[in-house]
Formats: structure tokens, C-alpha cells, sequence
């Protein structure tokens, strides 16, 4: 299975998605910017 994830990145968040290969979003998800997101 192929996944795809995006990453539109603002000045003080990330808003993920993870796709399958038919384009379907799989989830979703607003990260905070630095550590805290990445935690």
C-alpha cells in the first residue's frame, strides 16, 4: 500500500493529511509549529 501525506505550513501550525493511493483522506490533523508539534 502507497500512502501520501501533505504538509501545508502556516507561520504557527501544520495541517497534515495522510491519502491513499485513490485519493482518499485517511486523517487529518492541525500540528503546532516547533517542539510542541513535534512531540
Amino acid at each position: 500500500m502507497r500512502l501520501f501525506v501533505g504538509d501545508d505550513w502556516a507561520e504557527d501550525h501544520h495541517d497534515i493529511e495522510l491519502m491513499d493511493m485513490a485519493g482518499r483522506r485517511l486523517a487529518k490533523a492541525r500540528l503546532p509549529e516547533g517542539v510542541a508539534g513535534m512531540a
